[in-house]
């Protein structure tokens, strides 16, 4: 299959899947305690308190030989966060990649279900001598086979500048995922790239805790009314509205949500960056009582067919 690149489709005063109900959340809360019994929409909640918990709450974590994992002294709630460590011209800081629902592989929470609208929300901080573009940040995937071959993934990556973009493909032509292992640039057909307005990266949000909150929907089988779409402290960045991310695909749902730290050319000097808080939830997360709920502010940068 030709890798190509496709068109987003946006709506532009209105999203799906809006808040249905306000969360709120400031600098030092804790909001992974009891979320179960809380939250019964919230898939997975991590405040990042424990460094030795990682192996158990994630099939995969990329130490990077100690330069990634749970530190204190900089979290956004609690005591710890979970921090990456660039170093000078290497590309690589770690990261971690969750398992739900019904998978291949790792299976570990809900694995009866399939899941197909999926919100993640983080907040993420860069140290005060923060610098460039450090590319990879969050993605979520559907796993349709124990090697690691993806029916469609949903990156939260760079945009052209120093701030965040969408960049939604497909593994799956009609009903087959024709991905044979993870990554499988060559069998993947991207489905559009569209960028974020706020420069998360920029000198003046160094040392600054950023709430950063992303939906995937998946498409009705056989149907172009896939969503992708981010928040950046509950201002709409991008949205997408008419994705085929599966074809008539229904094997899996979204199973897997990774949180990496790679920078394509490797790193310019060593330098950090934070995350805690961290949810998976079937509903809108939100940042703040006072930013929930209501009508978001349509991106800037609106493309259609």
């Amino acid at each position: 299959m030709t890798l190509t690149r496709g068109v987003l489709t946006f709506i532009g005063l209105s999203y799906i899947g809006l808040f249905a109900a306000a969360q709120t959340a400031t600098a030092g809360s804790v909001e992974c305690t009891n979320y179960q019994a809380q939250h019964p929409e919230w898939i997975w909640c991590d405040d990042f308190e424990s460094d030795s918990s990682l192996e158990q709450n994630y099939f995969e974590v990329d130490r990077r030989g100690g330069r990634f994992g749970v530190v204190t002294g900089s979290a956004f709630g609690g005591n710890g966060a979970l921090r990456a460590r660039f170093a000078a011209g290497v590309a690589e800081a770690g990261g971690v990649k969750l398992s739900f629902g019904r998978t291949p592989v790792a299976p570990t929470r809900f694995t009866d279900r399939n899941f197909d609208d999926v919100y993640w929300r983080f907040y993420m901080k860069t140290s005060s001598n923060w610098t460039g573009q450090p590319n990879k940040l969050a993605r979520a995937t559907i796993f349709a086979a124990s090697n690691w071959s993806q029916a469609a993934i949903g990156h939260l990556w760079e945009d052209g500048a120093l701030g965040l973009g969408l960049d939604p493909a497909t593994g799956v032509s009609g009903s087959t995922v024709v991905t044979t292992t993870y990554n499988d640039f060559p069998n993947l057909v991207w489905l559009g790239k569209l960028n974020g307005s706020t420069q998360v990266y920029s000198a003046a949000n160094r040392d600054r805790w950023m709430c950063i909150e992303v939906h995937m929907k998946l498409n009705t089988p056989g149907q172009s009314n896939g969503q992708f779409g981010f928040w950046v402290d509950d201002h709409l960045e991008a949205q997408a509205s008419t994705l085929n991310w599966r074809g008539s695909y229904t094997g899996y749902g979204i199973n897997a949500v990774l949180l990496e730290n790679f920078q394509n050319a490797g790193a310019p000097q060593q330098q950090d960056r934070w995350v805690d808080n961290f949810i998976v939830s079937t509903q809108r997360i939100g940042c703040s009582a006072a930013a929930a709920p209501k009508t978001p502010n349509p991106p800037t940068n609106v493309h259609s067919d």
